[in-house]
């Protein structure tokens, strides 16, 4: 079955987070559940170098999960005409707000083997509609739209249904009035699985499988300057 910024710093800490795998409900709907952000911890921030600024870590959404970038140093601004060089203030980070991740049914947005605009359930453009009044709403960096299915069926197949899926959700979200530049799509396949089903088969097997078969909307509040690079 298939269904599928830159700163000088003085030495200190700041907070940032670490990833709690817990899922809360989003809103009324049974169809989206939002990944609960990483709750804060302390972090030590390097001593001041010559000639360069401390760029803050900041979380990011990778294979189904948040993941922790690293801040790093980069080279100071060069000299401006004339010979001046901008002030860089010693100052404390300023942490860009984790991804908000929300996630989808692909089985309760679409019928089986089915993954294109028409082919959404009207609980399904309800839900997406909801998540595009709050994007609008809202100001936000970027959102990206990565559409799963789970490990059975072909890989090719798997891939192209992902992919639909996603663009399909895009559109939707570009309906509602949400900006198609600061929309990604993409179709991940049977990557990133969060389930862990054992030795289950048969039907036990597709119905352990469900969460795999997923659309994830994740919304970048802040992204530090990062989109579009």
């Amino acid at each position: 079955m298939r269904c599928k910024k830159p700163l000088a710093l003085t030495a200190g800490v700041f907070c940032v987070a670490v990833l709690v795998p817990v899922l809360v409900p989003a809103s009324a709907s049974a169809q989206i559940v939002e990944v609960a952000p990483p709750t804060p911890y302390r972090e030590v921030v390097p001593a001041p170098r010559p000639g360069q600024v401390w760029q803050p870590g900041y979380w990011q959404w990778a294979h189904g999960r948040y993941v922790w970038a690293p801040g790093n140093w980069s080279v100071r601004p060069a000299t401006m005409r004339g010979g001046f060089r901008p002030p860089v203030m010693a100052a404390a980070p300023v942490m860009p707000q984790p991804p908000r991740v929300e996630r989808l049914s692909a089985d309760a947005l679409f019928p089986l083997d089915r993954g294109d605009v028409q082919d959404i359930r009207a609980s399904g453009l309800a839900d997406i509609a909801t998540i595009a009044a709050r994007l609008r709403a809202h100001p936000f960096s970027h959102v990206e739209v990565r559409g799963y299915t789970d490990r059975l069926g072909g890989d090719a197949y798997n891939l192209q249904l992902s992919i639909r899926r996603a663009n399909a959700v895009k559109a939707v979200l570009v309906r509602n009035g949400v900006p198609a530049l600061k929309i990604r799509a993409n179709g991940l396949g049977s990557q990133d699985s969060i389930t862990q089903c054992g030795r289950a088969t048969n039907v036990a097997l597709v119905r352990c499988l469900q969460r795999d078969r997923r659309v994830e909307i994740v919304t970048y509040i802040d992204d530090g300057g990062r989109w579009g690079r």
